[in-house]
């Protein structure tokens, strides 16, 4: 039986159209560039296109630590693809400012004031939720925000991360060692399947982040400061950052082979 208010939602429903329901009129009013040069539109999408971007990789990461939490494995698999999908794309979009030609970018750049990408609030997000928790990257941190963590950070401190349900489903699936996983019975594993993703993803963000600095020293050089005041050293810096160091790690045990395994063991006993 169809009520009054299923047939007024139905109506509703037809009369939708593709501009009401991703609100269209208010989203392509929101790229105002600040002078009359061509290419600040340019530079403002592509920033925008970031920030929406990184909206729907924070939404799957925390979709991420509850499937890991459940060992929905399969699940993981789906979203890590999707996951591994948007960065590509936040990379294709990042490569374009290299055509945005350095004087057309100091041409509006004073326009900027403080404002700076460094102090985005998702990123920092992404970075915490993925499971970037080191000391050292606190300790940049606070020393590039004036001795305090920027509040984004502080808020997901506490929070579990996609690192640490990943290292918790491999205990609860037996894991002890993760070169372990990397054996020709690991490998038929959806575990397996899962690591070699976010092994993806921790790369994805390894040539983000490579390619953000050569990016800034194209348009700026190595020198000047980013529009926050930030030095590029920062940002080199960051390239030893990894979400998933037991991944990496692994790689260590299995390069160096059985003699490696031997000292674990402790040696021959005999």
């Amino acid at each position: 039986m169809v009520t009054a208010l299923g047939r007024r939602r139905e109506a509703a429903d037809r009369t939708l159209t593709y501009d009401d329901y991703l609100e269209l009129t208010t989203l392509l009013d929101l790229q105002r560039p600040r002078g009359d040069h061509p290419d600040e539109l340019h530079f403002i999408v592509v920033h925008q296109s970031m920030e929406l971007w990184f909206k729907l990789l924070a939404h799957d990461l925390r979709r991420m630590v509850v499937l890991l939490d459940a060992d929905r494995l399969p699940e993981c698999c789906t979203v890590m693809r999707r996951i591994n999908d948007v960065m590509t794309a936040l990379l294709v979009q990042m490569r374009s400012l290299r055509d945005l030609p350095p004087h057309s970018f100091h041409a509006f750049r004073n326009l900027l004031g403080e404002a700076s990408g460094f102090q985005s609030a998702q990123f920092r997000e992404l970075e915490l939720c993925s499971g970037l928790r080191e000391e050292g990257y606190l300790r940049d941190l606070r020393g590039v925000c004036g001795g305090a963590l920027p509040d984004a950070v502080v808020r997901n401190l506490g929070r579990r991360s996609v690192a640490d349900a990943h290292r918790e489903a491999g205990r609860r699936a037996g894991v002890d060692d993760w070169a372990e996983l990397y054996t020709d019975e690991g490998a038929a594993s959806p575990l397996y399947v899962v690591s070699e993703q976010l092994m993806d993803y921790d790369e994805l963000w390894l040539r983000w982040r490579t390619e953000h600095v050569a990016l800034v020293r194209r348009m700026v050089g190595g020198s000047a400061r980013g529009t926050g005041g930030t030095e590029i050293g920062y940002l080199e810096r960051t390239l030893r950052h990894r979400f998933f160091p037991h991944l990496w790690e692994s790689r260590d045990t299995l390069a160096a082979g059985p003699a490696a395994e031997d000292d674990r063991c402790g040696g021959d006993a005999g």
